[in-house]
């Protein structure tokens, strides 16, 4: 902390000694990211989903662009990294600006030579961010700067764990967490026809009309695409949505109550709700690395409107559940590992392609990595089929085909940005998730139970980047290492 401390107080102190040689040009566009942020702290609309850079008022990050900072060789490679960082934060102030009350647009007419709406807003902004990015471009040191301030937080409070007997507490749900883990080995060994059913099994699938795979598609966004300058390809909106149709999973749901059935994210009176009459998955595409390379990965998000029923534990039960399936492609396109958690970040589990695996990492004093499953046989030309039980909404089987004669329901594909700038019905729009990264409206019982692991809020719905996966150590869904630390992969 004190080193951390002594770094902010020196470029504190680097930005003062220049302040003088400012143009008057930059100190507007500074005074306009200060007002932004006001109105931004002030209605509380602040998105969560990337991280500021402190002095930076431009630039956002995440866990793969903080990793990104040692893997700088070239001039080009640093420019580039800013230039993520830049879009980043473009990206969120939009959702930001979008959220914002009308009437608070009001407050820019000065910083503008049109109406305030949403659009001009955005242009004015995106002009001061470029002005200050070419501006701090020129400063000697400037990726120094950002590297020593690039620093996301963890989910993990150490004062909780501190002061709350984490080390005696952490036994019992070591063991509690073994246990669950021979729950889902039994399960996933278990044919699907044989598992408990409380309802009755329905396949929801993706709507007639979404692209399935095809080697030729994959091509063209793989093998075929522009890489940028850390290897990863340049793809268009279009393209993403390719992918994401092309991978869009079964969900073989145990329905036995309207809490079985997931659905579109609404707000419903000035509440989260879900519209499970239109069943909606949201997607998202992220990074991280397999083998060393820098990888694109296809995350899919599904939401129910609570945790309830016989099968779920009593202290999980609350309003809002959801899960996320991500697949994880090699730098050819090819699916090397998925991985399975709740929205919560608990119940996480990997599923790798057996035949890219030489060794699962075992680390002293820690659990073995969760591997209840592999990549079934038959993707990606079949979709991967996931069987989820009753309420409690765990991944009990992964495979291709999981019950022919199940009842089928289609669902829509929607970007998981619509979670975060959601119109409300009253022209206003807003996140369903606040300042911290918790989805409004969801909550348990576990805060006040498993407070001594350090997660605050531990059990409830969370953002993307907000996601802790372990409740003995430390680790988070976003970590883009994730894989290389629990596996050994085979050359291919």
């Amino acid at each position: 902390m004190l080193v951390a401390l002594l770094l902010v107080s020196g470029c504190t102190g680097l930005d003062r000694r220049k302040a003088q040689d400012v143009p008057a040009g930059d100190q507007e566009a500074r005074s306009f990211f200060a007002s932004l942020d006001r109105l931004v702290d002030l209605h509380e609309v602040r998105d969560a989903g990337r991280f500021p850079m402190p002095g930076f008022p431009y630039l956002r990050t995440d866990r793969f662009l903080e990793a990104m900072q040692s893997r700088l060789y070239t001039p080009e490679q640093q420019r580039h990294w800013v230039d993520l960082m830049q879009q980043a934060d473009l990206e969120s102030r939009s959702k930001e600006i979008d959220n914002l009350p009308e009437a608070a647009l009001g407050d820019f007419v000065d910083w503008i030579d049109a109406a305030a709406t949403p659009d001009t807003v955005y242009a004015r902004l995106k002009a001061a961010s470029n002005q200050l990015l070419e501006a701090d471009l020129l400063q000697e040191g400037y990726y120094d700067r950002l590297k020593a301030l690039n620093d996301v937080p963890d989910e993990y409070s150490t004062a909780m764990r501190v002061f709350l007997l984490y080390p005696i507490a952490a036994v019992p749900v070591s063991m509690a967490t073994s246990r669950a883990y021979d729950k889902y080995r039994k399960w996933h060994n278990t044919p699907p026809e044989d598992l408990k059913v409380t309802g009755a099994w329905t396949r929801f699938s993706p709507m007639e009309g979404y692209r399935p795979y095809t080697q030729e598609a994959m091509d063209r966004i793989f093998s075929e695409a522009e890489r940028d300058v850390f290897g990863l390809p340049k793809w268009t909106p279009e393209e993403v949505v390719l992918l994401a149709e092309m991978f869009a999973p079964i969900i073989t749901q145990d329905v036995a109550e309207d809490y079985d059935r997931f659905g579109a994210v609404q707000w419903r009176q000035g509440r989260v709700a879900i519209d499970y009459d239109h069943p909606v998955v949201y997607h998202y595409v992220s990074h991280a690395f397999l083998e060393g390379k820098p990888v694109v990965q296809v995350s899919y998000s599904l939401w129910y409107s609570e945790r309830a029923g016989e099968n779920a534990p009593s202290i999980e039960r609350g309003p809002l559940d959801g899960l996320t399936l991500r697949i994880t492609f090699d730098t050819n396109g090819s699916i090397v590992i998925a991985d399975v958690m709740n929205n919560c970040g608990c119940y996480h589990f990997f599923i790798p392609a057996k035949q890219r695996v030489a060794e699962v990492i075992k680390k002293e004093n820690e659990l073995e990595p969760l591997v209840p499953a592999w990549l079934p046989q038959g993707m990606p030309q079949k979709r991967i089929d996931l069987g989820v039980n009753s309420g409690w909404h765990q991944v009990q089987h992964v495979g291709t085909t999981m019950l022919d004669k199940a009842r089928t329901i289609s669902y829509s594909l929607l970007p998981y940005e619509d979670l975060e700038t959601l119109p409300m019905g009253n022209g206003d729009r807003a996140s369903v998730f606040t300042t911290q990264g918790i989805m409004k409206d969801s909550w348990r019982i576990e805060p006040y139970i498993f407070f001594s692991m350090g997660i605050p809020k531990v059990g409830y719905m969370r953002q993307r980047g907000h996601h802790a996966i372990k409740m003995v150590g430390r680790e988070h869904f976003t970590n883009p290492y994730l894989f290389d630390e629990n596996f050994v992969f085979k050359k291919h």
